[in-house]
C-alpha cells in the first residue's frame, strides 16, 4: 500500500507555511523541508532573475552563490532552458531526459554545462501556477541520479503548498493591475514586436525621447526592472497583443 499524500509531516509543513507572514519568514520553512527530503539544492518561484525578482514575484533559491551571481550577471533567466521548457507546456521532467535536452538551443545547453560545474547536476523540475503574471516552477537537485520517487512526490506537495502561500503574500502586496495609457501600450506593443525606439518613433510620429519616456513610464507603472519585463507584463495582462 502506498503512503498517504497527506500525513503529519505535510500538515505540519502546511501549518508553518500558513503562519508565515512574510516571504522572508516563509523561505526558511521551505528550505528546511527540502533538506529533510534529501535535496542538496532547490529553487522555487517565478521565472525571473533570482537575485532581482520584481515586486510581483519571488524566488526561493539555495543554489551556490557564485553560480547565482554568474547567472544573474549573464541574464540567463531570459533564456533559461528549464524556464522555457516549462513555459512550452512540459510540466515535469528530468534534466537528464534526452527528450528535454534535444530541444535546447546551444546557448541553453551551455547554461546546463556551466551549472554542472557548480554541482547542479541531477535535477528535476516541475511547473507551478503562475504568480500573478509570471510563470513559475520548482527545480530539485540531488547528489545521485537515483532517488526514491516518493521523495520527489513529497517535495512536489511541499512546493505547491509553499508556492501557494508565497503567491498569496505577493498578491497581498499588489492587489491591482496597473492600466497603461494609450501611448504606453502602443510603444510597448511595437517594442514587443522587435522595433527599435527610432522605428517606434517614426511609426507613431513622435520623437525618440517621447518613445523612451512612454516605455519608462510603463516600466515604472508595472514596478519591473526592464522594458522586456514591462512588455511581458503587458502581454500577460492582455493590454497588448503578441
Amino acid at each position: 500500500m502506498s503512503a498517504p499524500l497527506v500525513n503529519d509531516a505535510v500538515l505540519e509543513f502546511s501549518r508553518r507555511c500558513e503562519n508565515a507572514r512574510t516571504l522572508s519568514e516563509l523561505e526558511p520553512v521551505w528550505r528546511s523541508r527540502m533538506r529533510e527530503l534529501g535535496f542538496v539544492f532547490a529553487a522555487l518561484g517565478g521565472h525571473v532573475d533570482p537575485l532581482r525578482p520584481d515586486q510581483t514575484s519571488y524566488v526561493f533559491c539555495d543554489y551556490p552563490g557564485e553560480w547565482l551571481s554568474h547567472y544573474s550577471a549573464q541574464r540567463y533567466h531570459l533564456v533559461d532552458p528549464v524556464y522555457r521548457t516549462i513555459e512550452s507546456g512540459c510540466s515535469d521532467f528530468l534534466w537528464s531526459d534526452p527528450d528535454f535536452y534535444s530541444t535546447l538551443a546551444w546557448r541553453q545547453r551551455r547554461i546546463l554545462a556551466e551549472a554542472r560545474e557548480f554541482g547542479l547536476k541531477f535535477g528535476r523540475s516541475h511547473a507551478l501556477a503562475p504568480t500573478l503574471y509570471l510563470a513559475a516552477s520548482s527545480s530539485l537537485v540531488t547528489e545521485d541520479i537515483d532517488l526514491d520517487p516518493a521523495f520527489y512526490a513529497a517535495a512536489k506537495i511541499a512546493n505547491v503548498i509553499a508556492h501557494d502561500r508565497a503567491a498569496q503574500l505577493c498578491a497581498a502586496r499588489h492587489p491591482g493591475t496597473p492600466e497603461l495609457r494609450l501611448r504606453e501600450r502602443q510603444c510597448l506593443q511595437l517594442c514587443a514586436r522587435g522595433r527599435t525606439d527610432a522605428e517606434i518613433g517614426r511609426e507613431l510620429g513622435v520623437s525618440l525621447a517621447t518613445v523612451r519616456r512612454h516605455i519608462e513610464s510603463a516600466r515604472v507603472r508595472f514596478g519591473v526592472s526592464s522594458r522586456v519585463q514591462a512588455a511581458l507584463r503587458a502581454l500577460q495582462t492582455g493590454q497588448i497583443e503578441p
